[in-house]
């Protein structure tokens, strides 16, 4: 699979299971880190939303935990040939291993979202990509802990499982803070929602809409280009 190179850092990619994607950039852009001094990723996999994250705060320390021997491969070399290095610690665990007596200003992850599916033929593929291995309300119970005083869990998910994300998080002592409907072109309907919740109640939620692509192959938009252009080479 080789390199995939971002203006500021390159991702290599080739033991992980689950490659770049859209899904990962996204939310590495559009979570708010601009206040935080503490940040974790869940499920880093290569790392490349611990990298964006470095990227767009530089003064922010920054924790990425993986359960998969293969991501980490990738993911260690990523962070070590980064201009970052020095802030970004790579654990390998599991979410629910994972010992930890610090509080987070971010919470981040792009997790598993696949239920009741086919699974994948291997087993790093499967937890990669399956709830089995990491569900959403583990990641809600983490950060109900974990999440520092006005801090902020981010994570994108498709619409269904956000949904259902969104409406167990209050269980967890967890609001509502932003959201964004994802539409990958102007006329097909939303099938990813980001999202950030935080751990005081928000009466005004901000609510809004990203295309990604005009509706031609490898056209974007203005604001997925005004988002992304700080990674994207060919933006």
């Amino acid at each position: 699979m080789g390199v995939f190179r971002y203006k500021q850092f390159n991702i290599r990619q080739d033991n992980t299971a689950m490659k770049i994607g859209t899904d990962g950039t996204l939310l590495g852009a559009w979570v708010d880190v601009s206040k935080a001094n503490t940040i974790l990723d869940i499920g880093t996999g290569t790392g490349v939303i611990a990298l964006m994250v470095a990227q767009r705060n530089l003064e922010a320390k920054v924790t990425a935990v993986e359960i998969s021997e293969d991501a980490i491969i990738d993911a260690t070399f990523n962070i070590q040939e980064s201009p970052w290095a020095d802030r970004v610690e790579l654990i390998s665990t599991s979410l629910q291993r994972f010992q930890s007596m610090d509080k987070y200003d971010v919470i981040v992850s792009n997790p598993p979202f696949f239920e009741n599916s086919l699974k994948a033929e291997t087993t790093n593929r499967n937890n990669a990509r399956h709830t089995d291995s990491l569900h959403y309300s583990e990641i809600l119970d983490f950060a109900q802990i974990h999440l520092s005083e006005n801090g902020i869990l981010a994570m994108i998910l498709p619409v269904e499982n956000a949904e259902k994300c969104i409406e167990m998080s209050s269980k967890y002592g967890l609001y509502l803070k932003r959201k964004t409907w994802v539409k990958p072109v102007p006329h097909k309907a939303p099938h990813r929602i980001v999202f950030e919740l935080t751990n005081v109640f928000v009466e005004q939620v901000v609510n809004d809409e990203l295309i990604i692509e005009t509706g031609k192959r490898h056209d974007y938009t203005a604001d997925y280009i005004a988002l992304t252009n700080a990674f994207y080479i060919i933006m």
